[in-house]
């Protein structure tokens, strides 16, 4: 059998055509092993594969967004809205058309999700989940002397060299796969947040660490400082130095916040199979 495979001229075209080359195998190979009934994804500007293998088995269709949404062209302020949505890249149109529910992770990104178009009707704030199970009891964890205190800085960026000290362990938890992440965050005792990404405070929060974070309203609708986690101003110079500071000197604090963050994780039931259960009942709402 001869196959010709054109490549499309159109530059929507030739992203919509890539990117189903590249990740549809995968969606349907892992989808051989049972037969869903719903799909859940993670969005990803431009991926579309859960997307469009929801659309042709005619199954639910659920994206998670906890990134910022692409943005369409820019445009004149007084054109319409609806030629702002004509604007949108393909692949973009049809996660949004696809998806009977779309979660944001917080309040602001369910305001931008609704700027491109999307009915406010079908997007739901959800922080997201973890697996509770494979944070504790704690995994693998690399051995070190017992007075050690180990710092952990979640994300990218760069550690502020103030908080640097003899003794002191940084170890820095940024691009690295997902099944590492519960080893990496055993081993440490302070998670150091630069960045309020929200799944990652999830995952700090199932480890039972304790969590500096800056104190912005993505943050708070997880945490709250003094009892869940100490949140500084970001805006203020050797603020998260100080923060950190003050747990590498108080040992009980340390395990008085990690415990009350992973109590209210436990509280509020934020686990990826309870989000599913909610998902296929349509009772995603309220979470918190």
């Amino acid at each position: 059998m001869r196959i010709l495979v054109r490549r499309p001229q159109d530059e929507a075209l030739e992203e919509f055509f890539t990117a189903l080359l590249q990740e549809g195998h995968e969606v349907r190979t892992i989808a051989r092993k049972f037969n869903p009934d719903l799909v859940i994804e993670r969005y990803v500007p431009g991926h579309i594969a859960g997307a469009w293998f929801a659309r042709r088995r005619g199954v639910r269709y659920c994206v998670m967004v906890d990134t910022p949404p692409r943005r369409p062209a820019c445009l004149r302020r007084s054109e319409a809205a609806s030629a702002s949505r004509r604007q949108a890249p393909l692949l973009e149109r049809l996660i949004w058309r696809t998806a009977s529910h779309v979660l944001a992770t917080t309040a602001a990104l369910k305001e931008a999700i609704a700027a491109l178009g999307v009915d406010p009707e079908n997007i739901d704030i959800a922080p997201g989940g973890v697996v509770p199970g494979r944070f504790l009891p704690a995994p693998f964890a690399p051995t070190r002397a017992a007075d050690a205190v180990v710092l952990g800085w979640i994300g990218r960026g760069q550690a502020p060299a103030t908080i640097a000290a003899p003794g002191l362990v940084l170890i820095v938890i940024a691009e690295v796969p997902p099944t590492r992440v519960p080893d990496l965050l055993a081993g440490i005792d302070i998670a150091l947040v630069a960045e309020p990404v929200t799944l990652r405070l999830l995952d700090c929060m199932a480890a039972g660490r304790a969590i500096v974070a800056p104190d912005c309203p993505e943050t708070r609708e997880l945490l709250e400082h003094e009892r869940t986690a100490l949140l500084f101003d970001p805006a203020e110079a050797g603020a998260l130095a100080r923060a950190a500071a003050r747990l590498i000197a108080d040992a009980p604090l340390r395990t008085h916040l990690g415990e009350a963050a992973r109590a209210e994780l436990e509280r509020r039931d934020l686990s990826w199979r309870s989000l599913a259960r909610r998902l296929a009942g349509d009772e995603v709402a309220p979470l918190g």
